[in-house]
């Protein structure tokens, strides 16, 4: 598997910048997992989104899924309508998508994508990529992602708190790619639904991923300074998310 990454702030985006989302290739399969503010652009640079595998959003957090409207619409008006693209969502998504449009946006929504529920323990299955679902400890309902391809794994933590979602996602990964975002300082403030860079580090190293690559960090805040937390407390190879770079699962 390989993993591009199309954005990789949090909340907000940076300067230039975009919020999470991420594309896996293994083989012919193109996946996408959360598609936050700026990903389309981006996305359109690396893969042709007419020939999406699918779909894939953590949770209902418009940085990780405020671009799922542009893609409607590219989608939607595309002459050849390449329709029918397979889109989970957690619980409620498809009814506070349609929320923001109007009827005749409603009527084309369930036609432009195939929607799914995201549910805990099933299995998804994309070409040869394997997806399995974990409950996060976020606001707002989400999940932990598990992709398996090839004899190797690809742990997506979405946003979360420390929880046994997160550790069964991560547990032996090949490759962890964990949201980081605050410093190590501002525990208290991250335990309502998110990770501090030490945290990630931490549970990467309790897990057994062999790998770890931090993102979703704040834009207040310098990537590198809470990359140096993260690969203290990991203590294995520990990158930043850097929007535009491939890296091998």
């Amino acid at each position: 598997m390989k993993l591009t990454v199309l954005g990789a702030s949090g909340t907000y985006p940076r300067p230039g910048g975009a919020c999470s989302g991420y594309l896996v290739r293994q083989g012919s399969t193109v996946l996408v997992m959360d598609l936050g503010n700026g990903c389309l652009s981006r996305l359109q640079e690396v893969a042709d989104i007419t020939r999406l595998g699918g779909v894939v959003v953590s949770h209902l957090h418009v940085d990780h899924f405020g671009d799922i409207y542009p893609l409607y619409y590219a989608l939607r008006f595309h002459p050849e309508r390449p329709w029918g693209l397979r889109l989970l969502l957690p619980p409620g998504g498809q009814e506070l998508l349609g929320s923001l449009l109007g009827e005749e946006g409603r009527r084309y929504l369930g036609k432009v994508f195939s929607f799914q529920e995201l549910r805990e323990g099933e299995e998804y299955r994309f070409g040869s990529v394997a997806v399995r679902a974990f409950p996060a400890r976020h606001p707002v309902s989400g999940f932990c992602l598990r992709l398996q391809a090839g004899g190797r794994t690809l742990a997506y933590s979405g946003d979360t708190a420390p929880c046994p979602g997160v550790w069964e996602a991560a547990r032996e990964a090949d490759l962890f790619l964990c949201e980081a975002t605050l410093p190590g300082e501002y525990e208290e403030q991250a335990a309502h639904g998110h990770l501090t860079a030490p945290q990630a580090g931490r549970l990467a190293a309790e897990a057994g991923a062999r790998r770890l690559i931090i993102t979703h960090v704040w834009p207040t805040f310098e990537v590198d300074a809470l990359l140096r937390e993260a690969r203290w407390a990991f203590g294995g190879e520990t990158l930043a998310a850097r929007e535009g770079e491939e890296y091998e699962v």
